[in-house]
């Protein structure tokens, strides 16, 4: 078994994403990695602390944009100002991860890196570092992504399918986009099949050196103007670089793939439907996030609200959110309607405050 690397490792949390299916709490200037979701901490001081237990703050940065790293500095003064990684705009993971690996090669030479994102509940966090040092020893080897053994036919994540087993992990056979319900009870009975959490670690070197063979076109205008002179430069750059996932850039396609086990729970927080599996339930299998609740024949309901008492009479399968300004009911049915329903009501003036 090859010896675990001594020097500490670099964090990248994406934290750039809009989080408009946890509207009305998230928001375009305040999304929802800036909220609490499930806990009395944001779900990016939720992932920052969990980065801590396998690094140093000085070694955790951050991947957003302008607006979003003065958002997260007013809610958190104490992470360090220079430890963001700024996109002039969003175009998925592939173009942030990219420029990240360039700017730690040039200021740590080939660390291991590792990449979260800042919407995931973990649980318990022991588990999840235990897991991270034991997947450090397969970054010798090439990229590593850790693997979640599914518990329910989940048709909103990507699953691994793994093939033969390695000192720590497995190596990967193949990716498989979002599933149907048929074929995702397939998945969950085969050992060998896991979700994909977006976890990912790898050395620098490694990661510019897949990216150079199998995504030039994110690579190349990057790596020529790098380091940028000014953020100008930077966003022209961006403006050439398609808007692409780092599991079909590279991960898909690169034959130096690992994957271990996680031993921690793990869900990701996409929609206010996940709160029924993170959230105590009861026998109804009601879920509040609140002070008082009183349930009366009502059952699978689902609310996050900020009334001293809400009470659910005679209902089944409805999703209350209530903020300050804007009170959200919906049936479990119409939840997945959330950025149609936004992108409607983008076109009146006058509801635009509520969406800011």
């Amino acid at each position: 078994m090859a010896k675990l690397p001594k020097e500490t490792p670099v964090v990248l949390i994406m934290a750039g994403g809009k989080g408009e299916r946890f509207w009305p709490r998230s928001r375009t200037n305040s999304p929802k990695q800036l909220q609490k979701v499930y806990s009395n901490k944001t779900l990016l001081k939720e992932t920052i602390d969990r980065a801590l237990t396998i690094t140093s703050l000085d070694r955790i940065y951050i991947g957003t944009n302008a607006t979003l790293k003065a958002e997260i500095l007013k809610k958190d003064p104490k992470f360090p100002s220079s430890n963001f990684i700024i996109e002039p705009e969003g175009k998925n993971t592939a173009p942030i991860i990219a420029l990240s690996a360039l700017y730690f090669q040039k200021k740590y030479g080939n660390p291991n890196l590792i990449v979260l994102s800042a919407d995931a509940f973990i649980d318990p966090v022991k588990e999840f570092t235990k897991t991270i040092e034991q997947a450090l020893f397969e970054t010798t080897n090439g990229m590593v992504l850790l693997g979640v053994k599914p518990n329910r036919p989940e048709v909103g994540y990507g699953y691994i399918s793994t093939g033969k087993p390695t000192d720590i992990g497995y190596t990967v056979k193949a990716f498989f986009e979002k599933p149907d319900f048929k074929t995702a009870l397939k998945y969950i009975k085969k050992k060998n099949f896991y979700w994909n959490p977006g976890i990912f670690l790898f050395r620098t070197e490694t990661i510019l050196s897949e990216l150079e063979r199998h995504a030039p076109h994110i690579l190349g205008p990057l790596k020529n103007g790098f380091p940028f002179k000014n953020f100008g430069d930077l966003k022209t750059a961006f403006q050439m670089l398609p808007s692409e996932a780092i599991d079909t850039a590279i991960m898909e396609k690169s034959n130096r793939i690992r994957m271990v086990e996680a031993t921690f729970n793990w869900d990701d927080v996409g929609s206010w439907m996940s709160l029924e599996r993170i959230l105590p339930g009861d026998k109804e299998k009601n879920h509040h996030q609140g002070k008082e609740v009183h349930y009366h024949k009502a059952s699978g309901n689902i609310s996050s609200v900020q009334k001293e008492l809400i009470a659910f009479l005679g209902v089944k399968d409805l999703i209350v959110v209530e903020e300050p300004d804007v009170l959200l009911v919906t049936s479990r049915e119409g939840v997945g309607d959330i950025k149609a329903m936004l992108s409607n009501m983008r076109k009146n003036k006058v509801l635009q405050k509520y969406l800011d």
